[in-house]
Parts: C-alpha cells; structure tokens; sequence
C-alpha cells in the first residue's frame, strides 16, 4: 500500500482544508497517511522566510476569501475563526505523541473541525479537550506525556526533518521522496502516490 507524509502545522489555514479531505481521499485512493506534525516557525526561521500572511496585508484579505471559495467549492462546513494566528504548540506536541500512538488523524479532525466550524479555537483547552475525547483519549494522561522532555525533544527533531524534505510551508506531502506543498497539490501528492510520474 502506497504511503504519503502529511506534514501539518496545526495554525496553518489552508491545512484545514486538507484535514476535512485527506482521510477520504487516502481511503478512495488505497494510500496509507504518515501523520507528521511540526511546529512551522523554527523551519521558517532556518529558512530566513517571513510571516506567510502579514497582518491587515492584502495577502491575508485574498487569503480569508480564498479559504471561504475552496470550503463552499469542496462542500465543507467554514467559519472563520475570530482568531488568528493562533497558539498551535500543544496542540502539535498532542498531535505529535498521536502519531506516535496512532490517534494523530481522529484528533487532528476532531480540533480543526471544532476550530474552523464551531469557533472552538486551536490552542485552548476548550479545543484540546474535546479532540482529545474524540480520539478516545485520556486527556491528564495525553496532556501530561505530550509535555515531556522527550516528546519536547521528538518536536524538535522534526525541524531537521522537514528541511530534508525541502519544507517551507503547511501543509506539504512527501510521496516516494517527493515534496508537493499546499492543499490545491493534495490531489497530485494522491495520483502520485499510487501511479508514481
């Protein structure tokens, strides 16, 4: 079965729409998801690449509206949040320790669909609890583990990791050594994946 990293900053916009698709296109497609979360900032920095969407810039205006045509395009349920960015860091040590456990995809639905439809922002305990209890997950003991230093270390790690892959940006996915970046190249990392190029 064909495998794709998906690479997810749990504060990027655009990842949302990539997390409301990917398990079904994964499924459709028979292709087996290698959840990757990373905190985007540090390999930004390495990078000596700015903020992606400046405050009050007109970059960020195109982006709100672009999110809200892709959502209505895709048929997905969108708000937009009353907040951004946001605070993602123990959201991604939680993703990340469920990546390690296996519960990484149903928690990572569960906190963006409660951020980008509810207004249940990323980054709150509000958030976390309750994509955590979707997940099937004992929140003290998730919370706890995710904050230790080995797992602080893990998230780390993956800095060097993404910029082996040529990461810059969320969401990207690495299919056969092959880097695609953005949810409009979703589909082309699928194809990929199963028929190669």
């Amino acid at each position: 079965m064909p495998t794709m990293e998906i690479w997810l900053e749990y504060a990027s916009t655009y990842s949302y729409l990539t997390v409301a698709r990917v398990g079904g296109l994964a499924r459709k497609h028979g292709v087996t998801l290698d959840w990757q979360p990373f905190f985007l900032p540090p390999v930004r920095d390495q990078q000596s690449l700015g903020f992606p969407f400046p405050e009050a810039s007109a970059k960020t205006a195109y982006m709100w509206r672009d999110l809200e045509r892709r959502a209505r395009r895709y048929g997905l349920p969108y708000r937009r949040p009353e907040q951004y960015p946001v605070n993602s860091l123990q959201t991604i040590r939680v993703a990340l320790l469920g990546a390690r456990e296996g519960w990484c995809q149903a928690f990572t639905e569960e906190a963006f669909r409660l951020h980008w439809t509810q207004g249940t922002l990323i980054g709150t305990d509000e958030n976390l609890q309750a994509a955590l209890r979707a997940a099937g997950q004992d929140a003290a003991r998730v919370i706890s583990a995710a904050a230790s230093p080995e797992n602080k270390e893990a998230l780390k790690a993956q800095t060097p990791r993404a910029l082996e892959r040529g990461i810059f940006g969320a969401p990207s996915f690495v299919v056969r050594g092959e880097l695609f970046w953005g949810d409009d190249r979703l589909e082309d990392a699928m194809v990929f994946a199963v028929e190669g190029g």
